[in-house]
């Protein structure tokens, strides 16, 4: 019997899962496709985008903030059979995140080059990246209502028809990318400001697919007459859910640009490196990254219907299976380094950078898929202090002096950088472990009226 509810709840997890893992390869499988089409046009171009994309991907945190919470909330009120108070909570949200892209947006158009002049890059990254950041980072209130609308439809279960979303803003922007950067047919060269406004093309395409598919599954129309649901209780409770658990991601991302600029002080080759490297670990963390937001959606239901103990052991096979996936997928990459990399570039130097970097990123990667499930699994339980007071203590205090002092002062370049990444997922690995074990978060859960 025990059997076959644990067959049943992987069925459901796989289910919810399996579209977000096609959802975010395709973003991957985009970005490297757009690192490669750049690696051909300038390395120089490889480098300034790679730097300013650390910057943007900031940015997914922050709408996080709206996003992230609205979907442990509608998981919640689903698995609490109240969903009279769905209609809301999803005005409240659309309404928040719109703002909150404005304010982003209007950021990147004015204080884009001082950005890139703080992470310590050349003048000539700094007048490509520029541009890119500025056209790219002044739309991205599109990504804002897109990425809630998406979190919305996953709530309720609609993760295949979200998949339309991405894959058309994906499609849209390569071809987009393929002219600006080779201008076929004789037509001019943008490169890399006409990526950027690909971009803003392809995003601007999928928010309209998103408010279609919104109205069509989830039956909500985007209206002006909508605005009288909007609640600042429940953007309160959104943001309650949102605000730790976003900020936690957030926390890491805002690292790993501060790492960008110990890296950048490491050379150029270091630097492309990274980019390279960053572009094909995006494909290991895939996985985990897959069966974290499906176990939390999950999770958040079990919670809302009072279901501790099938969501505690919902938690732990998650975790169980993702680090087995994301340790083969990792271990398959480092043997394969040398003509995955060849793809990328010929630079021998940049080549045997990676390899070492991929050894240690074994490890790394079994520390990050526990973090992962296990933070989204507190996360949609109520327990969001917890997670991001972890991050905030071990990345800054122990993980950032780390990668400066193996990076640098010890000579190990990049790999040592990757050495105090591996170092910070395995200690808060052990802490979420910890927790989750414990009956603290059990305690947690409060759904307010």
């Amino acid at each position: 019997m025990v059997k076959k509810k644990r067959l049943h709840s992987d069925n459901e997890l796989i289910s919810l899962s399996w579209p977000i893992f096609v959802e975010l390869f395709l973003r991957v499988i985009i970005g490297n496709i757009n690192v490669l089409m750049i690696s051909k046009y300038s390395e120089s171009a490889v480098a300034a985008v790679g730097a300013s994309n650390q910057i943007l991907n900031l940015t997914v945190f922050i709408f996080g903030f709206v996003s992230v919470g609205t979907q442990i909330i509608i998981a919640q009120l689903i698995g609490a059979k109240r969903r009279e108070r769905i209609q809301s909570v999803i005005t409240t949200s659309l309404t928040a995140a719109l703002v909150l892209g404005f304010l982003i947006s209007a950021i990147f158009i004015f204080f884009s080059t001082y950005f890139l002049q703080w992470m310590q890059l050349s003048p000539e990254l700094v007048e490509i990246g520029a541009s890119y950041l500025k056209i790219f980072g002044g739309g991205m209130f599109l990504t804002s209502l897109t990425t809630t609308m998406i979190a919305i439809m996953r709530s309720h279960g609609f993760t295949k028809p979200a998949l339309l979303v991405p894959l058309f803003a994906s499609i849209i922007a390569v071809i987009g990318n393929f002219f600006a950067l080779y201008g076929p047919f004789g037509l001019p060269v943008f490169g890399v400001t006409g990526m950027a406004v690909s971009s803003i093309v392809g995003n601007s395409v999928g928010l309209v697919i998103a408010i279609y598919l919104l109205h069509r599954h989830v039956r909500y129309r985007i209206s002006f007459t909508n605005f009288k649901d909007f609640s600042f209780k429940n953007l309160k409770s959104v943001l309650s859910y949102g605000l730790p658990s976003s900020g936690e991601a957030l926390s890491y991302q805002a690292a790993q640009v501060v790492v960008t600029t110990i890296v950048a002080t490491l050379g150029q080759d270091a630097l492309v490196a990274k980019s390279y490297v960053n572009a094909i670990t995006q494909f290991v963390s895939l996985a985990a990254a897959s069966l974290s937001q499906g176990t939390q959606i999950m999770i958040g239901r079990h919670v809302g219907a009072g279901e501790i103990d099938r969501a505690y052991h919902r938690g732990i096979r998650s975790v169980k299976i993702g680090v087995i996936l994301s340790v083969v997928i990792t271990f398959l990459i480092w043997l394969f380094i040398t003509p995955i990399m060849g793809v990328f570039t010929s630079s021998l130097t940049v080549l045997l950078i990676a390899k070492q970097v991929f050894l240690v990123d074994i490890f790394l990667e079994a520390g990050r898929a526990v973090n992962m499930i296990l933070v989204g699994a507190l996360n949609a339980s109520g327990d969001v202090k917890y997670p991001l007071i972890c991050s905030i203590i071990v990345l800054w205090i122990i993980s950032l002096p780390f990668s400066y002092l193996l990076a640098i002062k010890f000579g190990l370049g990049l790999v040592g950088v990757w050495l105090a990444y591996a170092i910070d997922e395995i200690l808060r690995s052990l802490l979420m472990l910890y927790r989750w074990k414990s009956d603290i978060w059990k305690s947690k859960f409060k759904l307010s009226d």
